[in-house]
């Protein structure tokens, strides 16, 4: 545990590694402790990419909170967040409006209380502690019905969290509420694993597997489920792609970044 961490939340579980942990590992943060370093060297034993995956997320979610903005868009709710880490939403839309407004929404403590302090002070963001899964009670939240203005577009953002809703009926239900709430013109933004692809589909599978052992298991899921998630909405150009290629900042990103190495598909789709 790094020095700025020397405290842990009191319902925190230090013997049992955190999705969010190893995912901000991962991406070079430092708010994790040894059992989610531990975890994600085993996941990197099983996909050596597993790394890149991450990053390609990153980039991916950032090339598309951009989009939203560009788009006009400037309220966005963030379905399991993850750890705050550099360019996080705020940032990445607030390039584009510096009155962008942000609501995070994650189950992990570690990262509910360090958005608590390095989102205090910040007007117009802030996380709050909850389940994506409990719609009723993330709409319903004080700090979404303070912040976020339901009667004009909103993006949600799913990026790799959908798949940690095991039960398809349940994923399905969770992103119709979600979009059933928000006005024409609002945009989902989407990323998750699949195991569709010839190459790299063993990996995956043993990357999910791995997952079981964490505090939140995850699942694989064929490219036509996802497609099939976001029927009723206007898919933006290039569909349902794999995270490197949706919209690559360069042409070098596409031949770099092979769709086997990245494993999560991935889409944004307004709202008619």
């Amino acid at each position: 545990m790094t020095d700025h961490a020397t405290w842990i939340p009191v319902d925190i579980d230090v013997g049992r590694a955190s999705p969010a942990r190893v995912y901000d590992y991962l991406l070079g943060g430092s708010w994790n402790f040894d059992i989610d370093r531990m975890m994600a060297q085993a996941a990197i034993d099983r996909m050596p990419w597993v790394r890149e995956l991450a990053r390609h997320n990153r980039q991916f979610l950032t090339r598309a909170v951009r989009f939203c903005a560009d788009a006009g868009v400037r309220q966005f709710l963030d379905l399991g967040s993850g750890m705050p880490t550099a360019k996080s939403v705020h940032e990445i839309a607030r390039e584009t409006d510096p009155g962008a407004r942000v609501v995070y929404v994650e189950q992990e403590p570690v990262a509910v209380a360090h958005a608590g302090l390095i989102l205090s002070g910040v007007d117009g963001v802030e996380m709050i502690g909850a389940d994506m899964r409990d719609v009723d009670v993330v709409l319903n939240h004080p700090t979404t019905t303070a912040l976020l203005d339901f009667d004009e577009p909103i993006a949600v953002l799913m990026a790799s969290s959908l798949h940690y809703v095991l039960d398809a009926a349940q994923a399905v239900q969770t992103v119709e509420r979600y979009m059933e709430a928000v006005v024409p013109g609002s945009y989902l933004v989407l990323s998750h694993i699949s195991d569709s692809g010839a190459d790299g589909a063993d990996e995956v599978n043993r990357l999910v597997e791995l997952s079981k052992t964490t505090s939140s298991a995850g699942v694989a899921r064929s490219r036509e489920w996802i497609e099939e998630l976001l029927n009723g909405l206007e898919v933006a150009e290039p569909g349902v792609v794999y995270t490197s290629q949706w919209r690559p900042d360069t042409r070098l990103q596409l031949v770099r970044a092979l769709p086997a190495h990245s494993s999560l598909l991935a889409a944004v789709a307004r709202k008619p």
